[in-house]
Protein backbone atom coordinates (compact mmCIF):
# COMPACT_ATOMS: atom_id res chain seq x y z
CA UNK A 1 0.00 0.00 0.00
CA UNK A 2 1.03 3.65 -0.34
CA UNK A 3 4.58 4.10 -1.56
CA UNK A 4 5.20 0.34 -1.65
CA UNK A 5 2.51 -0.79 -4.07
CA UNK A 6 5.18 -2.34 -6.31
CA UNK A 7 6.98 -4.13 -3.51
CA UNK A 8 6.52 -7.32 -1.54
CA UNK A 9 7.27 -7.65 2.16
CA UNK A 10 9.11 -10.86 3.03
CA UNK A 11 9.15 -12.16 6.59
CA UNK A 12 11.81 -14.68 7.56
CA UNK A 13 10.04 -17.05 9.91
CA UNK A 14 11.97 -20.30 9.35
CA UNK A 15 13.32 -21.40 12.76
CA UNK A 16 16.67 -22.68 11.48
CA UNK A 17 18.53 -19.50 10.48
CA UNK A 18 22.16 -19.27 11.54
CA UNK A 19 24.76 -16.49 11.53
CA UNK A 20 27.87 -16.64 9.33
CA UNK A 21 29.75 -18.03 12.33
CA UNK A 22 27.30 -20.94 12.64
CA UNK A 23 25.44 -19.65 15.66
CA UNK A 24 21.66 -19.94 15.68
CA UNK A 25 19.96 -16.63 14.96
CA UNK A 26 17.45 -15.09 17.31
CA UNK A 27 14.13 -16.28 15.84
CA UNK A 28 12.10 -14.22 18.31
CA UNK A 29 12.87 -10.99 16.46
CA UNK A 30 10.69 -10.24 13.47
CA UNK A 31 12.96 -9.89 10.45
CA UNK A 32 11.40 -8.48 7.29
CA UNK A 33 12.67 -7.07 4.01
CA UNK A 34 10.97 -5.37 1.06
CA UNK A 35 11.66 -6.47 -2.50
CA UNK A 36 10.53 -5.06 -5.87
CA UNK A 37 7.58 -7.01 -7.27
CA UNK A 38 9.63 -7.93 -10.35
CA UNK A 39 12.16 -9.72 -8.13
CA UNK A 40 9.63 -12.01 -6.46
CA UNK A 41 8.45 -15.22 -8.09
CA UNK A 42 5.03 -16.57 -7.19
CA UNK A 43 5.42 -20.05 -5.77
CA UNK A 44 3.01 -22.10 -7.88
CA UNK A 45 4.42 -25.30 -6.41
CA UNK A 46 3.88 -24.28 -2.80
CA UNK A 47 1.70 -27.27 -1.97
CA UNK A 48 4.26 -29.73 -3.30
CA UNK A 49 7.05 -27.97 -1.45
CA UNK A 50 5.08 -27.99 1.78
CA UNK A 51 4.74 -31.76 1.53
CA UNK A 52 8.52 -32.15 1.74
CA UNK A 53 10.06 -31.69 5.17
CA UNK A 54 12.34 -28.61 5.32
CA UNK A 55 12.07 -28.00 1.58
CA UNK A 56 14.00 -24.82 0.79
CA UNK A 57 13.30 -24.52 -2.92
CA UNK A 58 10.46 -24.71 -5.36
CA UNK A 59 10.86 -28.32 -6.55
CA UNK A 60 9.46 -27.60 -10.02
CA UNK A 61 11.70 -24.63 -10.74
CA UNK A 62 14.99 -25.05 -12.61
CA UNK A 63 17.34 -22.05 -12.43
CA UNK A 64 19.62 -21.32 -15.35
CA UNK A 65 22.61 -21.01 -13.03
CA UNK A 66 23.37 -22.14 -9.50
CA UNK A 67 26.52 -20.88 -7.79
CA UNK A 68 27.95 -22.74 -4.82
CA UNK A 69 29.98 -19.97 -3.18
CA UNK A 70 32.46 -20.51 -0.36
CA UNK A 71 32.83 -17.20 1.47
CA UNK A 72 34.55 -15.77 4.51
CA UNK A 73 32.48 -16.28 7.65
CA UNK A 74 34.87 -15.09 10.32
CA UNK A 75 34.21 -12.33 12.84
CA UNK A 76 36.68 -9.87 11.27
CA UNK A 77 35.24 -7.92 8.36
CA UNK A 78 37.11 -7.79 5.06
CA UNK A 79 38.42 -4.35 4.12
CA UNK A 80 40.28 -3.05 1.08
CA UNK A 81 42.17 0.04 -0.03
CA UNK A 82 41.11 2.38 -2.83
CA UNK A 83 43.49 0.72 -5.30
CA UNK A 84 41.12 -2.25 -5.52
CA UNK A 85 38.39 0.00 -6.91
CA UNK A 86 34.64 -0.29 -6.44
CA UNK A 87 34.62 -4.08 -6.87
CA UNK A 88 36.70 -4.65 -3.73
CA UNK A 89 38.99 -7.60 -3.06
CA UNK A 90 37.98 -10.97 -4.46
CA UNK A 91 37.28 -12.31 -0.96
CA UNK A 92 34.76 -9.58 -0.15
CA UNK A 93 30.97 -9.49 -0.31
CA UNK A 94 31.42 -6.36 -2.44
CA UNK A 95 33.17 -8.40 -5.14
CA UNK A 96 30.44 -11.05 -5.27
CA UNK A 97 27.69 -8.44 -5.41
CA UNK A 98 29.50 -6.60 -8.21
CA UNK A 99 29.77 -9.83 -10.21
CA UNK A 100 26.08 -10.65 -9.77
CA UNK A 101 24.92 -7.12 -10.61
CA UNK A 102 27.28 -6.61 -13.53
CA UNK A 103 27.06 -9.98 -15.28
CA UNK A 104 24.62 -12.49 -13.82
CA UNK A 105 21.56 -10.33 -13.21
CA UNK A 106 21.53 -8.69 -16.69
CA UNK A 107 21.59 -12.10 -18.39
CA UNK A 108 19.34 -14.21 -16.18
CA UNK A 109 17.23 -11.71 -14.25
CA UNK A 110 16.24 -13.59 -11.10
CA UNK A 111 16.56 -16.99 -12.71
CA UNK A 112 19.68 -17.96 -10.77
CA UNK A 113 20.59 -19.08 -7.27
CA UNK A 114 23.52 -18.49 -4.93
CA UNK A 115 24.15 -21.16 -2.30
CA UNK A 116 26.63 -19.86 0.28
CA UNK A 117 28.92 -21.89 2.52
CA UNK A 118 30.54 -19.65 5.14
CA UNK A 119 34.06 -20.61 6.20
CA UNK A 120 35.42 -19.47 9.56
CA UNK A 121 38.49 -21.66 9.92
CA UNK A 122 40.17 -24.87 8.77
CA UNK A 123 37.72 -27.09 10.65
CA UNK A 124 34.84 -25.92 8.46
CA UNK A 125 36.78 -26.77 5.31
CA UNK A 126 37.80 -30.19 6.56
CA UNK A 127 34.17 -30.99 7.34
CA UNK A 128 33.15 -30.04 3.81
CA UNK A 129 36.07 -31.99 2.36
CA UNK A 130 35.03 -35.10 4.23
CA UNK A 131 31.38 -34.92 3.24
CA UNK A 132 31.23 -33.19 -0.17
CA UNK A 133 30.19 -36.35 -2.00
CA UNK A 134 27.20 -36.71 0.33
CA UNK A 135 26.37 -33.05 0.90
CA UNK A 136 26.62 -31.91 -2.72
CA UNK A 137 25.75 -35.09 -4.56
CA UNK A 138 23.17 -35.40 -7.33
CA UNK A 139 20.33 -35.07 -4.80
CA UNK A 140 21.31 -31.56 -3.68
CA UNK A 141 19.05 -28.81 -5.09
CA UNK A 142 22.08 -26.91 -6.37
CA UNK A 143 22.56 -29.71 -8.93
CA UNK A 144 19.15 -29.24 -10.55
CA UNK A 145 20.20 -26.01 -12.32
CA UNK A 146 21.04 -26.00 -16.01
CA UNK A 147 24.57 -24.94 -15.01
CA UNK A 148 26.16 -25.54 -11.62
CA UNK A 149 29.63 -24.43 -10.50
CA UNK A 150 31.61 -23.44 -7.43
CA UNK A 151 33.38 -20.21 -6.48
CA UNK A 152 35.93 -19.86 -3.68
CA UNK A 153 36.21 -16.29 -2.41
CA UNK A 154 39.03 -17.11 0.00
CA UNK A 155 42.79 -16.56 0.13
CA UNK A 156 44.98 -19.58 0.95
CA UNK A 157 47.82 -18.89 3.36
CA UNK A 158 50.55 -21.02 4.91
CA UNK A 159 50.42 -19.10 8.20
CA UNK A 160 48.63 -20.44 11.24
CA UNK A 161 45.16 -19.06 11.89
CA UNK A 162 45.15 -16.11 14.26
CA UNK A 163 48.95 -15.81 14.44
CA UNK A 164 50.65 -12.44 15.01
CA UNK A 165 51.92 -11.91 11.42
CA UNK A 166 48.41 -12.50 10.09
CA UNK A 167 46.61 -10.40 12.68
CA UNK A 168 49.07 -7.49 12.56
CA UNK A 169 49.43 -7.18 8.80
CA UNK A 170 46.80 -5.09 7.04
CA UNK A 171 43.74 -3.49 8.53
CA UNK A 172 41.33 -6.42 8.73
CA UNK A 173 43.29 -8.85 10.95
CA UNK A 174 43.58 -11.59 8.38
CA UNK A 175 39.95 -11.61 7.24
CA UNK A 176 39.54 -13.87 4.22
CA UNK A 177 42.80 -15.77 4.81
CA UNK A 178 42.37 -19.51 5.35
CA UNK A 179 44.60 -22.53 5.79
CA UNK A 180 45.92 -23.49 2.36
CA UNK A 181 45.99 -27.26 2.87
CA UNK A 182 42.40 -27.39 4.10
CA UNK A 183 41.19 -25.12 1.31
CA UNK A 184 42.67 -27.20 -1.48
CA UNK A 185 41.50 -30.40 0.18
CA UNK A 186 37.98 -28.96 0.18
CA UNK A 187 38.20 -27.72 -3.40
CA UNK A 188 39.39 -31.08 -4.68
CA UNK A 189 36.66 -32.90 -2.78
CA UNK A 190 33.93 -30.68 -4.24
CA UNK A 191 35.42 -31.08 -7.72
CA UNK A 192 35.40 -34.87 -7.30
CA UNK A 193 31.72 -34.61 -6.39
CA UNK A 194 31.14 -33.25 -9.91
CA UNK A 195 30.91 -29.50 -9.27
CA UNK A 196 33.54 -27.65 -11.33
CA UNK A 197 35.47 -24.70 -9.93
CA UNK A 198 34.88 -21.53 -11.95
CA UNK A 199 36.51 -19.05 -9.59
CA UNK A 200 39.33 -18.55 -9.39
CA UNK A 201 40.66 -21.63 -11.22
CA UNK A 202 40.57 -25.40 -10.92
CA UNK A 203 42.37 -26.55 -7.79
CA UNK A 204 45.55 -27.80 -9.48
CA UNK A 205 46.22 -24.60 -11.40
CA UNK A 206 45.24 -22.35 -8.51
CA UNK A 207 47.64 -24.14 -6.18
CA UNK A 208 50.52 -23.72 -8.62
CA UNK A 209 49.84 -20.01 -9.06
CA UNK A 210 49.32 -19.22 -5.39
CA UNK A 211 52.38 -21.20 -4.28
CA UNK A 212 54.60 -19.42 -6.85
CA UNK A 213 56.28 -22.80 -7.39
CA UNK A 214 56.25 -22.17 -11.14
CA UNK A 215 59.11 -19.67 -10.73
CA UNK A 216 61.73 -22.25 -9.78
CA UNK A 217 60.18 -25.00 -11.91
CA UNK A 218 60.11 -22.97 -15.14
CA UNK A 219 63.07 -20.59 -14.86
CA UNK A 220 65.16 -22.89 -17.09
CA UNK A 221 62.54 -22.74 -19.86
CA UNK A 222 64.13 -19.96 -21.93
CA UNK A 223 61.14 -18.60 -23.84
CA UNK A 224 59.14 -17.96 -20.63
CA UNK A 225 61.73 -15.44 -19.39
CA UNK A 226 61.57 -16.22 -15.66
CA UNK A 227 64.45 -14.73 -13.63
CA UNK A 228 66.85 -17.27 -12.13
CA UNK A 229 65.08 -18.81 -9.13
CA UNK A 230 65.81 -21.60 -6.66
CA UNK A 231 63.66 -23.25 -4.02
CA UNK A 232 65.61 -23.45 -0.76
CA UNK A 233 64.40 -26.34 1.41
CA UNK A 234 63.37 -25.11 4.83
CA UNK A 235 65.19 -27.97 6.50
CA UNK A 236 68.52 -26.48 5.34
CA UNK A 237 67.64 -23.10 6.82
CA UNK A 238 66.60 -24.64 10.13
CA UNK A 239 69.87 -26.61 10.29
CA UNK A 240 72.12 -23.66 9.49
CA UNK A 241 70.97 -20.41 7.97
CA UNK A 242 74.55 -19.55 6.98
CA UNK A 243 75.09 -22.83 5.13
CA UNK A 244 71.65 -22.59 3.48
CA UNK A 245 72.58 -19.11 2.26
CA UNK A 246 75.82 -20.39 0.76
CA UNK A 247 74.04 -23.25 -1.00
CA UNK A 248 71.28 -20.97 -2.28
CA UNK A 249 73.74 -18.49 -3.79
CA UNK A 250 75.83 -21.22 -5.38
CA UNK A 251 72.77 -22.86 -6.93
CA UNK A 252 71.30 -19.54 -8.04
CA UNK A 253 74.56 -18.74 -9.83
CA UNK A 254 74.43 -22.16 -11.50
CA UNK A 255 70.87 -21.57 -12.71
CA UNK A 256 71.78 -18.10 -13.99
CA UNK A 257 74.73 -19.52 -15.96
CA UNK A 258 72.55 -22.25 -17.43
CA UNK A 259 69.96 -19.65 -18.49
CA UNK A 260 72.63 -17.76 -20.41
CA UNK A 261 73.86 -20.93 -22.13
CA UNK A 262 70.31 -21.94 -23.08
CA UNK A 263 69.87 -18.54 -24.73
CA UNK A 264 73.00 -18.96 -26.84
CA UNK A 265 75.55 -17.29 -24.57
CA UNK A 266 78.64 -18.67 -22.87
CA UNK A 267 79.63 -19.24 -19.26
CA UNK A 268 81.96 -16.24 -19.54
CA UNK A 269 78.89 -13.99 -19.97
CA UNK A 270 77.70 -14.88 -16.47
CA UNK A 271 78.31 -12.23 -13.80
CA UNK A 272 78.25 -12.87 -10.04
CA UNK A 273 74.80 -12.40 -8.49
CA UNK A 274 74.88 -9.81 -5.72
CA UNK A 275 71.21 -8.78 -5.44
CA UNK A 276 67.96 -10.65 -5.26
CA UNK A 277 64.66 -11.24 -3.50
CA UNK A 278 63.49 -13.97 -1.14
CA UNK A 279 59.77 -14.69 -1.00
CA UNK A 280 57.11 -16.93 0.46
CA UNK A 281 54.43 -18.73 -1.48
CA UNK A 282 50.75 -18.22 -0.65
CA UNK A 283 51.38 -14.56 0.20
CA UNK A 284 49.39 -11.62 -1.12
CA UNK A 285 49.74 -7.97 -2.09
CA UNK A 286 53.58 -7.91 -2.19
CA UNK A 287 53.87 -9.16 1.40
CA UNK A 288 56.60 -11.57 2.52
CA UNK A 289 58.98 -10.44 -0.23
CA UNK A 290 62.44 -9.38 1.00
CA UNK A 291 65.12 -7.64 -1.03
CA UNK A 292 68.68 -8.75 -0.29
CA UNK A 293 72.19 -7.54 -1.13
CA UNK A 294 75.21 -9.83 -0.81
CA UNK A 295 75.22 -13.08 1.18
CA UNK A 296 74.71 -11.32 4.51
CA UNK A 297 71.51 -9.75 3.22
CA UNK A 298 70.23 -13.08 1.94
CA UNK A 299 70.99 -14.74 5.27
CA UNK A 300 68.99 -12.04 7.07
CA UNK A 301 66.10 -12.43 4.60
CA UNK A 302 65.96 -16.20 5.04
CA UNK A 303 66.09 -15.87 8.82
CA UNK A 304 63.29 -13.31 8.86
CA UNK A 305 61.05 -15.31 6.52
CA UNK A 306 61.50 -18.60 8.35
CA UNK A 307 62.39 -17.95 11.97
CA UNK A 308 61.59 -14.53 13.40
CA UNK A 309 60.70 -11.07 12.17
CA UNK A 310 60.04 -7.67 13.69
CA UNK A 311 56.44 -6.41 13.43
CA UNK A 312 55.35 -3.15 15.05
CA UNK A 313 58.61 -2.93 16.98
CA UNK A 314 58.40 -6.43 18.47
CA UNK A 315 59.98 -9.73 17.47
CA UNK A 316 57.60 -12.52 16.56
CA UNK A 317 57.95 -16.01 15.15
CA UNK A 318 57.03 -16.95 11.59
CA UNK A 319 54.42 -19.71 12.15
CA UNK A 320 53.94 -21.01 8.64
CA UNK A 321 54.27 -24.52 7.25
CA UNK A 322 56.05 -23.83 3.96
CA UNK A 323 58.64 -26.43 3.03
CA UNK A 324 60.69 -24.09 0.84
CA UNK A 325 61.64 -20.44 0.41
CA UNK A 326 62.01 -18.99 -3.08
CA UNK A 327 65.22 -17.07 -3.79
CA UNK A 328 65.36 -15.12 -7.04
CA UNK A 329 67.87 -12.98 -8.89
CA UNK A 330 66.96 -9.28 -8.75
CA UNK A 331 66.00 -7.75 -12.09
CA UNK A 332 66.88 -4.05 -12.39
CA UNK A 333 63.97 -2.46 -14.22
CA UNK A 334 62.46 0.80 -15.33
CA UNK A 335 58.87 -0.23 -14.64
CA UNK A 336 56.41 -3.10 -14.44
CA UNK A 337 53.83 -3.82 -17.13
CA UNK A 338 50.62 -5.53 -16.04
CA UNK A 339 48.69 -7.25 -18.83
CA UNK A 340 45.07 -8.13 -18.08
CA UNK A 341 44.10 -11.06 -20.26
CA UNK A 342 40.40 -11.86 -20.65
CA UNK A 343 39.31 -14.94 -22.59
CA UNK A 344 42.77 -15.13 -24.12
CA UNK A 345 42.90 -11.49 -25.27
CA UNK A 346 44.73 -8.54 -23.72
CA UNK A 347 41.97 -6.21 -22.54
CA UNK A 348 43.93 -3.83 -20.35
CA UNK A 349 47.46 -2.60 -19.62
CA UNK A 350 48.59 -0.75 -16.51
CA UNK A 351 52.10 0.51 -15.82
CA UNK A 352 53.32 0.33 -12.22
CA UNK A 353 56.41 0.60 -10.07
CA UNK A 354 57.51 0.18 -6.46
CA UNK A 355 59.67 3.27 -6.24
CA UNK A 356 61.74 2.49 -3.15
CA UNK A 357 63.03 -0.24 -0.90
CA UNK A 358 62.00 0.34 2.70
CA UNK A 359 64.18 -0.01 5.79
CA UNK A 360 62.79 -3.47 6.43
CA UNK A 361 63.96 -4.49 2.92
CA UNK A 362 60.44 -4.70 1.55
CA UNK A 363 59.18 -2.82 -1.51
CA UNK A 364 57.09 0.32 -1.06
CA UNK A 365 55.89 3.62 -2.54
CA UNK A 366 53.70 1.97 -5.18
CA UNK A 367 52.80 4.10 -8.20
CA UNK A 368 50.67 3.43 -11.27
CA UNK A 369 49.99 4.99 -14.64
CA UNK A 370 47.23 4.24 -17.16
CA UNK A 371 48.77 6.36 -19.91
CA UNK A 372 51.60 4.91 -21.99
CA UNK A 373 53.01 8.38 -22.66
CA UNK A 374 52.97 9.29 -18.97
CA UNK A 375 54.58 5.99 -17.98
CA UNK A 376 57.34 6.53 -20.54
CA UNK A 377 57.85 10.10 -19.34
CA UNK A 378 58.02 9.16 -15.66
CA UNK A 379 60.08 5.98 -15.84
CA UNK A 380 61.67 5.52 -19.28
CA UNK A 381 63.14 8.91 -20.03
CA UNK A 382 60.34 9.67 -22.48
CA UNK A 383 61.29 6.76 -24.75
CA UNK A 384 57.81 5.72 -25.91
CA UNK A 385 59.34 3.50 -28.57
CA UNK A 386 61.12 1.46 -25.91
CA UNK A 387 57.88 1.03 -23.99
CA UNK A 388 56.06 -0.08 -27.15
CA UNK A 389 58.84 -2.60 -27.80
CA UNK A 390 58.39 -3.90 -24.24
CA UNK A 391 54.63 -4.25 -24.72
CA UNK A 392 55.16 -6.21 -27.92
CA UNK A 393 57.46 -8.65 -26.13
CA UNK A 394 55.09 -8.89 -23.16
CA UNK A 395 52.17 -9.79 -25.39
CA UNK A 396 54.23 -12.50 -27.08
CA UNK A 397 55.25 -13.84 -23.67
CA UNK A 398 51.65 -13.74 -22.46
CA UNK A 399 50.75 -16.05 -25.35
CA UNK A 400 53.37 -18.54 -24.18
CA UNK A 401 52.00 -18.36 -20.64
CA UNK A 402 48.46 -18.99 -21.86
CA UNK A 403 49.72 -22.14 -23.59
CA UNK A 404 51.32 -23.29 -20.33
CA UNK A 405 48.16 -22.54 -18.36
CA UNK A 406 46.08 -24.55 -20.81
CA UNK A 407 48.50 -27.44 -20.33
CA UNK A 408 47.65 -27.35 -16.60
CA UNK A 409 43.87 -26.99 -16.99
CA UNK A 410 42.82 -27.95 -20.55
CA UNK A 411 41.01 -24.60 -20.96
CA UNK A 412 41.65 -20.90 -21.47
CA UNK A 413 41.15 -19.09 -18.15
CA UNK A 414 38.32 -16.57 -17.97
CA UNK A 415 40.91 -14.00 -16.98
CA UNK A 416 44.43 -13.80 -15.66
CA UNK A 417 47.00 -11.08 -15.08
CA UNK A 418 50.63 -11.42 -16.12
CA UNK A 419 53.16 -8.92 -14.75
CA UNK A 420 56.49 -8.17 -16.40
CA UNK A 421 59.67 -6.25 -15.65
CA UNK A 422 60.82 -3.95 -18.48
CA UNK A 423 64.26 -2.33 -18.71
CA UNK A 424 65.76 -0.28 -21.49
CA UNK A 425 68.86 -1.58 -23.27
CA UNK A 426 71.73 0.49 -24.61
CA UNK A 427 70.00 0.67 -27.99
CA UNK A 428 67.39 3.41 -28.39
CA UNK A 429 63.83 2.10 -28.57
CA UNK A 430 64.73 -1.40 -27.34
CA UNK A 431 63.99 -3.17 -24.07
CA UNK A 432 64.48 -6.42 -22.25
CA UNK A 433 61.53 -7.99 -20.41
CA UNK A 434 61.20 -10.66 -17.73
CA UNK A 435 58.18 -12.41 -16.25
CA UNK A 436 57.46 -11.12 -12.77
CA UNK A 437 54.16 -12.68 -11.68
CA UNK A 438 51.22 -14.82 -12.78
CA UNK A 439 48.17 -13.50 -10.93
CA UNK A 440 45.10 -15.67 -10.56
CA UNK A 441 41.58 -14.53 -11.42
CA UNK A 442 40.56 -12.18 -8.63
CA UNK A 443 43.57 -9.94 -9.20
CA UNK A 444 43.51 -6.25 -8.32
CA UNK A 445 42.26 -4.18 -11.25
CA UNK A 446 43.64 -0.96 -9.74
CA UNK A 447 40.37 0.94 -10.24
CA UNK A 448 40.50 0.46 -14.03
CA UNK A 449 37.26 1.83 -15.48
CA UNK A 450 36.36 -0.80 -18.10
CA UNK A 451 38.09 -3.94 -16.86
CA UNK A 452 35.59 -5.09 -14.20
CA UNK A 453 32.68 -5.46 -16.65
CA UNK A 454 34.88 -7.39 -19.10
CA UNK A 455 36.26 -9.67 -16.40
CA UNK A 456 32.84 -10.33 -14.86
CA UNK A 457 31.34 -11.12 -18.28
CA UNK A 458 34.16 -13.62 -18.90
CA UNK A 459 33.62 -15.13 -15.45
CA UNK A 460 29.97 -15.71 -16.30
CA UNK A 461 30.90 -17.32 -19.61
CA UNK A 462 33.21 -19.58 -17.63
CA UNK A 463 30.34 -20.53 -15.31
CA UNK A 464 28.34 -21.65 -18.34
CA UNK A 465 31.01 -23.96 -19.73
CA UNK A 466 30.47 -27.66 -19.85
CA UNK A 467 27.40 -29.87 -20.20
CA UNK A 468 23.97 -28.33 -19.68
CA UNK A 469 21.36 -30.02 -17.54
CA UNK A 470 18.16 -29.68 -19.53
CA UNK A 471 14.62 -29.41 -18.12
CA UNK A 472 13.81 -31.55 -15.12
CA UNK A 473 11.93 -34.71 -15.78
CA UNK A 474 8.70 -35.18 -13.86
CA UNK A 475 10.19 -37.78 -11.57
CA UNK A 476 13.17 -35.50 -10.82
CA UNK A 477 11.16 -32.50 -9.76
CA UNK A 478 10.65 -33.77 -6.25
CA UNK A 479 13.42 -35.29 -4.18
CA UNK A 480 12.82 -38.92 -3.40
CA UNK A 481 11.99 -39.31 0.28
CA UNK A 482 12.73 -42.74 1.68
CA UNK A 483 10.31 -44.01 4.30
CA UNK A 484 11.24 -46.65 6.80
CA UNK A 485 9.04 -48.82 8.98
CA UNK A 486 10.29 -49.15 12.53
CA UNK A 487 9.69 -52.58 14.00
CA UNK A 488 9.09 -52.72 17.72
Amino acid sequence: SGERKQEVCIEYAWPHFYTKQGRIADDRACWTEWFPLADVRRNTELCKAAAIPRCLVNPGFQPDLALLVFRWGGINEISHCEQWGETGTSSSDTFLKAFLQSAVRPKFGTNYEVWTVYIEDHSDMLKVAGSAQLAFGAHHPVRRARHTCAMYLLYPTAFEEGCVPTMETGGDKGAGLVDRRSLFQMMKSVERAGIPTRFPHCSGLYEQLASKSWTSVLCLTPHLRVPATVAVPRMLIEQSCAEATERALKTLQLVHKQQIILRGGTAEDCCPIEKGVAKLGFSWEALDVKYWHHSSGLQDALSQLVQRIEISGELTAQPHDLEEILVQKYVPHDLEIRLYIVDGQVEGTIYTKFCRIKENMEFGDFKQQFSKAEAARHWMGGDVGALEDAERQCQELAGHWLDWIQAQSCEVPAAIRVDFFAVRTAKQGCTEVWTLELCELGFSMLAHESLPDKVFAAMLRGCLRGPTREGLEAEEQLPKVKRYRIHQ
